[in-house]
């Protein structure tokens, strides 16, 4: 019993979500799914929103479509095209 608990909360603490649009509405990253070493950053864009990749490990913003670099601000804006 003990055991089971305790995995799940491995498993509960593996994932974290922030939401930093909640507290601050001009900007981009409306929110931040921390799963370990990938940050999933979920974007508004003018038409719409979509999904960036983060790499704790390689510093890098990566796009759905595998194009990536060190900058946020680029990341987003080949996102938002």
């Amino acid at each position: 019993m003990i055991g089971a608990v305790l995995a799940l909360g491995v498993v509960a603490a593996a994932s974290f979500t922030e939401y930093p649009a909640f507290v601050r509405p001009g900007v981009r990253v409306e929110a931040v799914v921390d799963r370990g070493p990938i940050k999933e950053l979920i974007v508004r864009c003018w038409n719409g929103t979509g999904i960036l990749s983060y790499s704790k490990i390689e510093r890098t913003y990566c796009t759905p479509d595998w194009r990536c670099g060190p900058g946020l601000d680029r990341a987003i804006s080949r996102l938002c095209r």
